[in-house]
């Protein structure tokens, strides 16, 4: 099966039953409160040398929503993905930025540009010079 079919039927299910994206929180602290329940580890340094590291996302709105970012570190840890976190029951799915947006009910002009900062700080890390503050 190729990819364009597989991320059809990813969308299918998603219409079907759409997720519950967890986000647009006032304060910082709800976001990392979320990431905390997610027993994955901080900062996972990946088979192919990229990063993956639980963060907080600051929304144009000026609204916070816990997420998992993707670093490539051979590019001073450039993101090259995002993964919001859908809730269902009491279990956590991570879905693409690109997806989740269209499951979040605000303009795209309120979410974006985001800002971020990881929960952990990255060594080579460069585009979080100001650590924690957001980048």
């Amino acid at each position: 099966m190729n990819n364009s079919n597989s991320n059809n039927d990813i969308l299918n299910q998603l219409d079907a039953h759409p997720p519950k994206i967890i986000g647009g929180y006032k304060k910082p602290g709800w976001a990392v409160k979320t990431l905390e329940k997610i027993s994955n580890e901080s900062i996972e340094v990946e088979e192919d040398g990229t990063i993956t590291a639980k963060a907080i996302l600051l929304a144009a709105d000026q609204t916070y929503y816990p997420a998992f970012l993707t670093l490539d570190m051979e590019n001073g840890g450039k993101v090259i993905g995002a993964y919001l976190i859908a809730e269902d029951q009491e279990t956590y799915h991570l879905i693409p930025f690109e997806i989740a947006r269209g499951f979040i009910k605000k303009e795209e002009n309120e979410l974006t540009p985001f800002r971020y900062h990881t929960l952990e700080k990255i060594e080579g890390d460069v585009y979080q010079q100001n650590w924690p503050e957001f980048s």
